[in-house]
């Protein structure tokens, strides 16, 4: 075969070709945060498939059951905005957004799905996330992970528990013109035909937040982990006080070095009585939820070596009381890593009626799994 003269492309199209500044038009992020809910929903029983279930259990049959998102039925919808009057931070806002799934619920008796045991239930999520959302820019969310299990041992009656998380992704846009050097632009003067006419304005373009987006690294990083029973305080409308139950404790700080990469969410079903969990009865019910929502930069403790043993994270979240409503509270968490058995953490959570403080140890509380570390940041 005859070899033929092939020249190698040479990435133009003109000559000359000089390299120069241009003008894109691009969407640029203004803010992007990363949202996690997790909650336990009680979800209604169909009449006939919670009858169903009793006859398969008296006759002494295993009921089983599982749940899923139902695809095409994810939705975001942006409520509203109030300034956040942060003074280093002009044009940040408290954004309120909804976020909604539908997920899929099937029973089944000895693996085989129970006839009108097939139902379909809404889940919501409520957010409130502090954003630089200047006038100007568009809010851009989305859901882009759901799991979900049904907590068949905490069937309350006809009703049933679901564990869902949530994860959402919340952008802040506006439509901008760069230089490639990644400077704004603006159009060129209005070339005249006759006579000059009337020049347009430059286009204003919403006001930037260098002190507020992107945040700096974090100094340290931190995790925490605990499910099982616990003794905690509970106090509501200043009644209340020690009590025990399930507590379920997942607690991420700055979780690879971005203060970002953080999320606490507890989940506490108080033992009432002498009755198994979750059983309603005539005692004080002491069972919540909190999701943090909003971290302060952590503060890092050190040991004599500068080895970072320990850190303290404060912030904002909202807690739902047992048969109240969701409010605002504040937090502050300290981690302790002190192997092999002197692991540590505290979390107190102050709403407006509502305050609880969790003080877990290694010794007390076995299970409990607690890491601190180091965070290299930067170079300046």
């Amino acid at each position: 075969m005859k070899k033929r003269n092939v020249k190698s492309i040479q990435g133009r199209q003109v000559v000359p070709n000089p390299i120069g500044p241009e003008c894109i038009r691009v969407t640029k992020v203004y803010d992007w945060v990363v949202l996690t809910n997790r909650d336990r929903n009680k979800v209604q029983i169909p009449e006939a498939c919670f009858a169903a279930i009793e006859d398969a259990r008296h006759d002494g049959n295993t009921i089983t059951a599982t749940c899923s998102e139902v695809v095409g039925t994810r939705s975001c919808d942006f409520i509203g905005a109030i300034p956040a009057n942060i003074p280093t931070v002009p044009g940040a806002q408290i954004v309120s957004l909804a976020f909604h799934v539908h997920i899929r619920v099937q029973f089944f008796c000895n693996g085989e799905p129970i006839p009108g045991c097939n139902f379909v239930v809404p889940v919501s999520f409520m957010d409130e996330v502090i954003l630089c959302f200047p006038e100007g820019t568009e809010i851009n969310c989305n859901i882009f992970d759901v799991q979900c299990t049904v907590v068949l041992n905490q069937m309350l009656g006809d009703m049933v528990v679901l564990d869902v998380t949530m994860c959402k992704d919340v952008q802040v846009e506006a439509e901008v013109k760069l230089e490639v050097e990644a400077k704004f632009c603006g159009p060129r003067p209005v070339i005249p035909i006759e006579e000059e006419g009337f020049v347009c304005p430059t286009p204003r373009f919403p006001q930037q937040c260098p002190t507020f987006f992107p945040t700096l690294n974090c100094d340290c990083q931190g995790s925490a982990d605990f499910t099982g029973e616990a003794s905690i305080i509970v106090l509501e409308d200043s009644l209340g006080g020690p009590t025990t139950g399930n507590l379920d404790l997942t607690a991420l700080v700055c979780d690879q070095c971005t203060l970002s990469g953080s999320r606490i969410q507890v989940t506490f079903i108080d033992t009432l009585g002498p009755t198994p969990i979750g059983t309603p009865d005539a005692d004080l019910d002491q069972s919540f939820t909190f999701t943090a929502n909003d971290f302060n930069q952590p503060t890092c403790a050190t040991d004599a070596a500068g080895v970072v043993t320990g850190l303290t994270v404060t912030g904002t979240g909202v807690i739902t009381p047992a048969g109240g409503v969701p409010e605002n509270a504040t937090f502050t968490l300290t981690l302790t890593d002190a192997d092999p058995t002197g692991d540590a953490a505290t979390l107190v959570i102050t709403g407006a009626t509502t305050s609880v403080t969790i003080a877990l140890t290694e010794l007390a509380n076995p299970g409990l799994e607690v890491e601190v570390g180091d965070c290299d940041r930067f170079p300046v």
